[in-house]
């Protein structure tokens, strides 16, 4: 008798933004349950950061 290992194949991730496969070695950027390739990142951090965009000369004073 022949006995084999098999690895439980794993899903592939994907980026949540683009949908482009994220492979094994790429970094890639879990946050508020979406996950971001490096081409998505920037797009991503901007979401996230929005509710603390401030606009020069127009800040809000508490």
């Amino acid at each position: 008798m022949i006995y084999t290992r098999h690895r439980p194949r794993r899903r592939a991730l994907r980026c949540t933004m683009c949908g482009r496969e994220i492979v094994r070695g790429e970094e890639y950027w879990f946050c508020s349950g979406r996950l971001a390739c490096a081409d998505c990142f920037l797009e991503l951090a901007r979401g996230e950061l929005a509710p603390c965009r401030e606009v020069c000369g127009r800040e809000e004073w508490l």
